[in-house]
């Protein structure tokens, strides 16, 4: 039977594997749930509508739901992803699809949860398998206004071109891409990275340390304040300037909160 996790893990639960990750090559990265995932007109990828509440004044509600899954990897793997009711342990919906890395070491995957109902208040689970295995579990909040978490937990960090909130509290990012491309080395680019939150209260400091293959610091962010509300989402842009690259290779972004490491994934820097 399946049981909704507690909400404190090695990482915070949004985002967070539960259990090793599954396919030693291959990882998962984050998820977002949007209303909508679609492509600029530069082919990077837009993401809009993220939250991770569901409000409405009748139940049952119907919504149509877009699942961002973001990978690290080679080779072909199975990619579940499934909505079930963590107090009933009744499943709403679920898909799997099949990902084939070929030559991107970063890749990303949408899928469809159109008219997917909701029929009580609650927690609800969204549920990430691997080849079979856990991966990941992220919480989904119905009708719910006193089991948000206490502390900021992080839902999405990508490199982007920007990131925003619209009136309604919904998150969006734009512009986010799977690596960094160079015809030589060294090089240098420009670029931010985008780090979406949810709940928590209070101001914290949010900075991304940028490591070389060998695990030197290539760059850090200077701090951006995260202004946590309860029950709502944050974003937070760590633009970065000019960093040098001085050769192809897997890099690494850190993802600090307070100073404390909460999560750290590859940049891939290729030579095209």
């Amino acid at each position: 039977m399946k049981a909704f996790p507690a909400l404190w893990a090695i990482l915070l639960l949004l985002a967070t594997p539960l259990s090793a990750q599954a396919g030693a090559d291959a990882r998962f990265l984050g998820l977002a749930l949007a209303s909508g995932i679609g492509e600029d007109k530069d082919g990077l990828t837009v993401l809009t509508g993220i939250r991770h509440t569901i409000w409405s004044d009748t139940l049952p509600v119907l919504r149509d739901l877009q699942i961002y899954t973001r990978w690290a990897g080679t080779g072909s793997h199975t990619i579940g992803v499934s909505i079930w009711n963590s107090d009933t342990q009744e499943t709403l919906a679920e898909t799997t699809d099949d990902v084939d890395f070929g030559d991107d070491p970063v890749t990303y995957y949408t899928h469809d949860f159109a008219g997917t109902r909701f029929t009580e208040a609650g927690t609800y689970a969204v549920e990430v398998t691997l080849d079979g295995d856990m991966a990941a579990e992220y919480a989904l909040y119905v009708n719910v206004k006193d089991q948000f978490p206490s502390d900021p937990e992080l839902v999405l960090s990508v490199p982007a071109r920007s990131g925003s909130l619209d009136g309604s509290g919904a998150a969006a990012i734009s512009g986010i891409f799977e690596y960094f491309t160079f015809k030589s080395f060294p090089a240098t680019d420009t670029f931010a990275i985008v780090t979406l939150w949810f709940s928590g209260t209070g101001n914290h400091d949010n900075a991304i340390r940028i490591l070389g293959p060998s695990g030197e610091t290539i760059a850090t962010s200077k701090p951006q304040i995260l202004r946590a509300g309860y029950g709502e989402m944050s974003e937070v842009t760590s633009p970065f300037r000019e960093i040098a690259f001085p050769a192809a290779g897997t890099y690494t972004a850190v993802l600090l909160l307070d100073g404390r490491k909460v999560f750290e994934y590859p940049l891939a820097i290729v030579q095209d």
